[in-house]
């Protein structure tokens, strides 16, 4: 099951979806004249003394985790009427999409492409999407001379193997070929595993040993999954990959902060 946030912001971005701005109450979350599991766990979890007190802090810790990507959360909330208004209602819907897609193994090179589509409006520099299938470079001479062109050398894929690992190549804007950095996401259609993370990153980093000018600790291994990831879901000992969520393609709340300090 998602964390318990998450799936309380799921909840809130379908109901937006459907209407952008509406009353919601711990009434709209019970099931069969019972209380909701969600909002038991919610109120555990933030310590919460109630329904009411728990939307409060959940909302509360929502603000705080987008804040804490640089982006802005996508609905205002009104504890005093329980109105939800949707701010974002672009973003919603696409949470919403999301939520409709994941762990349907069939729907992972779609996960993939809207991926890629959003990061669209939170960097620079060049974004490709070369995970398999695609829908051009689908032989392994036309896939290794493509990766050539980003500074990797004629022989990334071996035997099997349709895309070395890669899903998302994003070339950071500095630098020159084959001097730039190169940020990898690998897309799971599924809810956060540590243990799927390890092993969706493996096959990459063999392959940056194929790059012809940067060494492969220079780049950058993320591993995005159709959730929503918070510090505490995370181990505590340093990590060899970079984990996001989904509110990790949420836009951009202002343009880059530059500190003189």
């Amino acid at each position: 099951m998602p964390a318990a946030l998450f799936e309380f912001f799921e909840v809130i971005a379908e109901e937006l979806t459907a209407t952008p701005s509406r009353v919601i109450t711990n009434e709209d979350f019970r099931i069969n004249d019972k209380d909701s599991p969600l909002l038991e766990n919610l109120m555990k979890e933030l310590k919460a003394v109630g329904p009411e007190d728990a939307f409060r802090s959940t909302v509360v810790k929502l603000e705080e985790h987008f804040n804490g990507k640089g982006a802005k959360l996508p609905f205002e909330y009104l504890p005093e009427t329980g109105r939800f208004t949707a701010t974002d209602p672009e973003f919603l819907s696409f949470v919403n999409d999301m939520r409709g897609m994941r762990t349907i193994g069939k729907r992972a090179r779609d996960f993939e492409c809207t991926v890629a589509q959003r990061l669209d409006q939170r960097t620079t520099g060049a974004i490709h999407r070369v995970g398999y299938p695609r829908d051009a470079k689908k032989t392994r001479a036309a896939f290794n001379k493509h990766l050539m062109t980003l500074g990797f050398d004629a022989a990334v894929l071996y035997g099997r193997e349709k895309d070395g690992g890669f899903d998302i190549l994003w070339l950071l804007p500095i630098g020159s070929m084959p001097h730039k950095p190169i940020v990898s996401v690998q897309c799971k259609n599924s809810e956060y595993n540590i243990d799927d993370a390890h092993k969706s990153v493996a096959t990459a980093i063999e392959s940056f040993t194929r790059h012809v000018g940067l060494q492969t600790t220079v780049h950058v291994p993320c591993v995005l999954f159709n959730d929503y990831i918070s510090p505490t879901m995370l181990r505590r000992k340093p990590m060899g990959f970079v984990p996001l969520g989904l509110t990790d393609l949420a836009p951009l709340a202002g343009r880059i902060p530059v500190e003189l300090i």
